[in-house]
């Protein structure tokens, strides 16, 4: 798991020229084994941040292509009461 996390915040630290849209503002290992992804995305229509919550394994690449989308998707955000570092929250866990 901590390969997959290393390689998934150097994906999103250091995107590539042709991913655009969401940017990574910081992170936070959670229990239970939870990566707690703090972006900021083009596509939301209010500027802040929002806390997207993942799972570490599975298809690495699809995660950072697919984040500025998910992101942006109103149905999957709720307000982040419990966390004073973001505003929205995005569980991706099941992603």
């Amino acid at each position: 798991m901590d390969d997959w996390a290393a390689t998934l915040l150097r994906c999103l630290a250091r995107p590539s020229a042709d991913q655009v849209g969401s940017h990574l503002r910081g992170f936070l290992f959670r229990e239970g084994g939870l990566l707690r992804l703090y972006m900021d995305s083009d596509d939301v229509p209010v500027p802040d941040v929002i806390a997207a919550d993942v799972r570490p394994g599975g298809a690495l690449t699809a995660l950072p292509a697919a984040l500025p989308s998910l992101l942006g998707e109103e149905w999957r955000t709720t307000d982040a009461v419990d966390d004073p570092h973001c505003r929205y929250r995005v569980d991706l866990t099941g992603w």
